[in-house]
């Protein structure tokens, strides 16, 4: 357990300085006046221009869609074998005369029983 604590700490740690890094590089970066959204095949692009329409950074991926790249790791369909062989079914066994705790009486607000 110490040794997975110290493991997932470390990964935190890479994981803190990453991001700050790349926030330092944003915010060091000239601010677009818009996005150009582009959709290229399966996937959707977004690319900074300024207000000319002039692209002035790379280009990435769009949040709104990011979650159709999840499709290309999809696992492999099932597949379906026929069950060869006797099937047997076992029986359950159903008491209707068991014993309860408490007996249960018709409600006031239900309908007749004897209608």
């Amino acid at each position: 357990m110490a040794k997975l604590r110290s493991y997932l700490s470390a990964l935190m740690v890479f994981v803190l300085v990453l991001t700050g890094h790349s926030l330092a590089i944003a915010r060091g970066m000239p601010g677009a006046s818009g996005y150009a959204e582009y959709c290229i095949g399966e996937t959707a692009v977004m690319v900074p221009v300024d207000a000319e329409g002039n692209p002035i950074g790379p280009a990435h991926v769009c949040p709104d869609i990011s979650l159709s790249l999840l499709n290309w790791i999809a696992e492999s369909p099932l597949v379906i074998v026929p069950v060869t062989g006797a099937v047997s079914r076992e029986s359950t066994q159903r008491h209707r005369d068991a014993p309860a705790i408490r007996r249960k009486l018709p409600s006031t607000r239900a309908p007749p029983i004897l209608l």
